[in-house]
């Protein structure tokens, strides 16, 4: 109804001005005039306004469907409880610019760089993708000048809640058969040490076909990683089922732990 109302509307404006476009001003005027290549001026305008109110027509009917589509939609959310919705986005959550987890609820991957680095970026990736880029530490970048390295690796362990060892083929020992494991300064080693220490979940991930390291073949801090449990990535079509199941593994710890404050082998003795 409300449409039909409109249509006459527009089409009695359409119909007035149409009249007026053509009607006769004076009756003075000579009943015939020559004709004339020019544009009768009543004419230009009557085509002007139609035009005018025309557009003036549809602007306001847009208005007035969006002001009602809008109307329902908050009505329909307060009807069903839901929080509304606004359209205009939010900004985006600013990034942290330090290397350093941020968050009692964080994830560190000890891995080494020349064996495992492309297998690790894809597992930081959807890591990164589930619990937050500050909540996920892959890598030391940079070690400040005259810092123990050492107490700089332990203490970034230390403001993680899990620890994910990426086990590798040449994780025990490089190609030439020297074992780096076996380094006291090795970095990896460092990092698993700390872990262990804190007693917090450290989880082996096994890529490349590489076994969990056997009791004998590690040094005397880090025999019970033998026996954490630990869990396969393998390359594609594997690899989306494997890290799903090494995600799961990693919220679990992290909600089982939240707010809770890792025992240390210093506080049990």
């Amino acid at each position: 109804m409300e449409l039909l109302i409109s249509m006459a509307r527009a089409t009695l404006l359409l119909c007035l001005v149409l009249l007026w476009s053509i009607a006769d001003p004076t009756a003075a005027q000579p009943m015939y005039t020559p004709p004339s290549d020019d544009p009768d001026p009543d004419t230009v305008l009557g085509f002007i306004v139609i035009a005018a109110g025309a557009a003036g027509y549809w602007w306001w009917k847009r208005r007035r469907r969006n002001e009602t589509g809008r109307a329902l939609l908050e009505r329909s959310a307060l009807d069903s409880g839901a929080p509304l919705r606004h359209t205009q986005e939010e900004p985006a959550p600013r990034a942290s610019s330090s290397n350093t987890p941020s968050a009692t609820g964080s994830v560190f991957i000890s891995y080494r760089r020349g064996d495992a680095g492309d297998v690790v970026g894809r597992i930081y990736d959807r890591l990164v993708e589930r619990f937050g880029r500050p909540n996920v530490f892959k890598d030391v970048d940079s070690i400040p000048l005259g810092v123990d390295f050492r107490s700089h690796l332990s203490e970034s362990v230390g403001k993680c809640r899990v620890l994910i060892a990426v086990i590798s083929r040449g994780w025990l020992q490089q190609s030439d058969g020297e074992r780096r494991i076996s380094e006291a300064n090795d970095f990896v080693r460092i990092e698993v040490e700390a872990a262990l220490q804190r007693n917090i979940p450290v989880i082996p991930v096994l890529v490349q076909g590489a076994a969990l390291p056997k009791e004998n073949e590690l040094p005397a801090t880090l025999k019970e990683l033998a026996y954490r449990n630990a869990t396969v990535v393998r390359a594609d079509p594997d690899f989306h089922a494997d890290i799903a199941r090494l995600i799961e593994g990693i919220a679990f710890h992290l909600d089982a732990n939240a707010g809770a404050r890792p025992v240390s082998r210093i506080d049990q003795q």
